[in-house]
């Protein structure tokens, strides 16, 4: 069997001064997959090092480190984790690969002798001294590498028998004068050539641990306090990690100084554990506890994968931590696996469990979101929020020999709001039922569906801006159709492809991350028969597209009958106008929605006239519309604004719908400082206004309504409108609903609601990773009784009626 695939390969990919590598675990297939391992029975694994003249040069070309010193750090990391006493693996250099193979000085131009050919058993460590090999043969640069190991031959029986390492060389530090921080990258790369692969205990609070991303040895707001990073200047008395709390195999190498000294020991508890686990000694599993469990969903059926386990010495909670990951035995071959062991434990000692997301790196089972609170587990672990309270711990006594169980339980509600992860891409419309959205991971194009999961689009379809028709059967795309490297806007469905065209004879298009295009499609009607979007035109005839301030970037509409066409912009002074963009169209294709250049919001009815909502209202920004035009939503320094077109652009046109609350909703920061704590929200708002507010879609009738609030310089918002309650607070209003699930990663920008209301797809702006929202039911607290009501009438009526909107058990007095 050889696994000489490079896409498995275990890289250490640097970034600035910090290092992170991809480590899968192999393992066997078939039902009862079983980890690669070396067969530790007869004797030593013999060690080959390569030679040259040097590991690594001077800027001088003259020898910084030398072989010898090269061999002395890979002797070093081998009898670390040779060392360990319960763990029978052993590994000792028995000679060179000149002695073996002939081949003196492994280079990018020879490395094929090594990686395409069985070699004999052990351990083949070359030392890449020009990173020649990082580049020619794994095509890697050399400034983004700092080793690459892997097993690489088993003899099909999931034996491992040949493993490589490739050390770079080039990438050293000129102060690490005798090699002693690099030798963590030995250690660790090492580790992966042994099979082991990468944890999370430490390493997190040592390297990626700030006063403004603070982490925690434990669950965040339990009464911990952070742990930051060992070099960074915390503030406010908080700790500051040691280096040599950092697990040898946490994804990330800081190999500049004293870190990755740190970590070329074999020390931790969490290490001796991951070389114990694959070559246990006799005695090991009989000396030390254990404690096993399976994570589950709120169902209480339902198995997780993907999210790291940490026990935790009550009496030693940094220097004895073990950890596993939900699932780490199958690696998803067999379906959600939710099942964690955790061994190595001191015998006589108390351990508190508790979840948290894997931060970053390479996993051999996929690292996934926590769908609810990181908790700690207790006697009483189950779904319920307020009776299984995230911060109750019950410590586990340790025992030799003695396997604990101990299961998880994700807190959460069944009845009430729902909140779905869907996906690690941004969505970006969803379909009137509800039932489907559309929206892309880069440069992909993707369809959801509730029933029948993910369909991803052939790649020549490039996602425009994931716009779907009502039922979710068209999608707005972009296509090169003549081969030329220009896209032009089209309308895909399962029945085939529409082109809509272009207005330069598909001879330039504007340039954008997605490519060159003709046309870009914004939005689509109900039907699919009338899409908007941007256009490009070439009006001076020097095959440039979008020269700005000309009259080239404009508005388009298309539909069956017409083709495409450019909208009205008569009137625009295109020597004070950058583009004009149509980007929403009403349910019923008569209202469309578009900007002039930047904050200047502008209209068309029945493809007549562009009406300048700027000039009439001071709109700067109108994107959604009820499905018959008659509310349209504009962002106004006022507040938000429902216009009615069919009422012109008179005063008795717009009503005024407010926005979310200064200090009661959203802080108010200026320079750093939260004006809340010096003046009242009402001081704040006569003073700069309401919270800016963008509207990205409305219900049906235009009764509910979603956006987001505030702008990337003083935090963002997510936004709920119900006509009769007003705004709410996204994440407040699903707190107060006891959706624990979105505790830690509300949604800040709801981005596109169903017909009724009822549905809401959106995620956190920026980051690619999209929920969906099931407002069916709702809860008001009525008399200090919490009452279910449907969505959006029921709870408009029971709040009208005096209740409020919440869980009285989650609403703060």
């Amino acid at each position: 069997m050889k696994l000489n695939n490079l896409t498995l390969a275990i890289g250490l990919a640097v970034a600035a001064t910090s290092a992170q590598a991809a480590g899968p675990l192999y393992t066997t297939d078939g039902e009862n997959p079983q980890p690669l391992k070396w067969d530790t029975s007869k004797g030593p694994i013999p060690v080959y090092t390569d030679g040259g003249e040097a590991f690594t040069w001077n800027y001088d070309g003259t020898p910084f480190l030398s072989i010898d010193r090269a061999n002395e750090i890979t002797a070093h990391a081998f009898a670390n984790w040779s060392d360990v006493p319960t763990s029978t693996f052993s590994a000792e250099i028995s000679g060179t690969i000149e002695e073996k193979l002939g081949i003196a000085d492994v280079t990018g131009a020879n490395a094929t002798e090594i990686y395409t050919k069985e070699n004999g058993y052990g351990f083949w460590v070359l030392y890449d001294t020009d990173g020649s090999i990082l580049e020619e043969f794994f095509g890697v640069p050399k400034e983004a590498v700092l080793g690459i190991a892997f097993p690489e031959w088993t003899d099909g029986n999931g034996t491992i028998i040949e493993a490589t390492a490739v050390m770079n060389g080039w990438n050293v530090w000129n102060s690490d004068t005798e090699g002693n921080n690099v030798a963590g990258v030995f250690t660790h790369e090492f580790g992966h050539a042994i099979n082991l692969s990468h944890s999370q205990v430490n390493g997190s609070l040592a390297y990626m641990s700030y006063t403004y991303n603070p982490k925690y040895p434990g669950v965040a707001g339990c009464g911990l306090d952070p742990i930051h990073r060992w070099d960074y200047p915390a503030f406010f008395g908080a700790n500051n990690a040691s280096p040599d709390i950092i697990e040898t195999m946490f994804p990330f190498i800081d190999h500049s100084g004293q870190a990755g000294a740190e970590q070329s020991t074999v020390e931790h508890p969490d290490d001796i554990a991951a070389i114990s686990n694959l070559y246990p000694t006799a005695d090991y599993a009989s000396s030390t506890g254990t404690i096993t469990g399976v994570l589950r969903l709120k169902d209480g059926k339902t198995e997780y994968s993907g999210i790291n386990v940490i026990a935790r010495n009550v009496n030693n909670p940094i220097y004895d931590a073990v950890s596993d990951m939900s699932g780490s035995a199958t690696q998803g071959k067999l379906g959600p696996d939710g099942r964690f062991t955790i061994r190595n434990l001191t015998p006589g000692e108390q351990y508190v469990l508790y979840l948290e997301e894997i931060t970053a790196g390479g996993y051999p089972t996929s690292r996934t979101r926590l769908v609810s609170q990181a908790e700690y587990w207790n006697a009483a672990e189950g779904t319920d929020p307020l009776a299984d309270n995230a911060c109750d711990a019950t410590p586990i006594v340790a025992e030799a020999g003695v396997t604990k169980e101990a299961d998880f339980y994700f807190n959460g509600y069944e009845k009430g709001v729902q909140v779905t992860p869907l996906v690690s891409a941004f969505i970006r419309d969803m379909a009137k039922g509800g039932k489907r959205a559309a929206g892309q991971a880069g440069p992909t194009a993707f369809l959801w569906d509730d029933k029948k999961g993910y369909k991803v689009l052939p790649p020549e379809f490039v996602p425009a801006n994931g716009a779907l028709n009502r039922n979710g059967q068209k999608m707005l795309v972009q296509k090169d159709f003549t081969g030329n490297g220009i896209q032009e806007a089209a309308i895909w469905s399962e029945q085939g492809v529409t082109p809509l065209g272009d207005l330069n004879g598909n001879s330039c298009g504007g340039g954008s991350v997605t490519g060159v295009t003709a046309t870009s499609g914004w939005a689509l009607d109900d039907k699919g028969e009338t899409a908007v979007g941007l256009a490009y035109k070439d009006l001076d005839g020097d095959g440039n597209c979008q020269k700005s301030y000309s009259g080239e970037i404009v508005p388009f509409i298309w539909d069956e009958k017409g083709g495409m066409r450019e909208l009205d912009t008569e009137g625009v002074d295109w020597n004070r106008t950058q583009f004009v963009r149509a980007h929403a169209i009403s349910g019923n294709g008569e209202v469309v929605l578009g900007s002039n250049t930047h904050q200047k919001a502008v209209a068309w009815v029945n493809d007549g006239s562009m009406i300048d909502l700027h000039g009439a209202f001071g709109a700067y920004e109108a994107y959604a519309t009820s499905q018959d035009g008659s509310r349209v939503a504009l962002s106004t320094r006022d507040g938000v604004q429902l216009w009615n077109p069919a009422k012109g652009t008179g005063a008795d046109s717009l009503t005024n719908i407010g926005s979310l609350r200064w200090c009661a909703d959203m802080p108010f920061y200026f320079f750093g400082y939260n004006y809340c704590q010096l003046l009242t929200e009402e001081e704040i708002t006569e003073a700069v206004g309401p919270i800016p507010m963008t509207v990205f879609d409305m219900s049906d009738d235009g009764r509910v309504a979603i956006g987001r609030a505030g702008n990337w310089r003083m935090g963002l918002a997510g936004g709920l409108w119900v006509e009769g309650i007003g705004w709410m607070e996204f994440a407040d209003f699903l707190k107060k609903q006891g959706v624990v699930e979105m505790n830690s990663l509300p949604i800040n920008n709801p981005i596109s609601i169903s017909a009724s209301g009822t549905e809401i797809v959106g995620g956190l702006a920026g980051i690619q990773y999209s929920w969906k929202v099931d407002l069916d039911q709702a809860y008001v607290c009525n008399e200090g009784v919490s009452e279910q009501v449907g969505f959006p009438g029921g709870l408009r009526e029971a709040v009208n009626a005096g209740a409020e909107v919440g869980r009285c058990e989650f609403i703060e007095r």
